[in-house]
């Protein structure tokens, strides 16, 4: 039974990248558990988000845990921003303008508002 969990954990993980925004989490309770994320590096570039609006935006995440099997979805709501996570930046220009956003929530998430977030 652990072994078909972890199987379909990693496979979980493997197809589903693009959602995790390149990090995620994997936990199968007593077995294993695991974070990370994978990045690129950003070298004399330039980065512009302007003249955006956003409305009505909700962010939501949980935990869910099923005896051998355990998924955690972070909710988060990047509006009008930058979000670099696991990434080198170098000799780089980055700039959030002249954005609107409005009626963002958050429950159980994050929601990053005309910002920048670099981790």
């Amino acid at each position: 039974m652990r072994k078909i969990a972890t199987t379909a954990v990693a496979f979980l993980a493997m197809s589903c990248g693009a959602a995790f925004a390149q990090s995620g989490n994997i936990s199968i309770p007593g077995l294993a558990s695991g974070k990370g994320s994978a990045g690129s590096e950003i070298t004399d570039s330039r980065i512009t988000v302007s003249g955006n609006k956003a409305r009505d935006i909700t962010a939501g995440g949980g935990k869910a845990n099923i005896k051998v099997l355990g998924v955690e979805m972070d909710g988060i709501a990047n509006v009008n921003s930058v979000n670099i996570t696991g990434s080198k930046i170098r000799n780089s220009e980055i700039s959030v303008l002249d954005n609107e956003a409005v009626n963002v929530k958050a429950f159980g998430g994050t929601a990053n508002v005309n910002s920048v977030n670099i981790n």
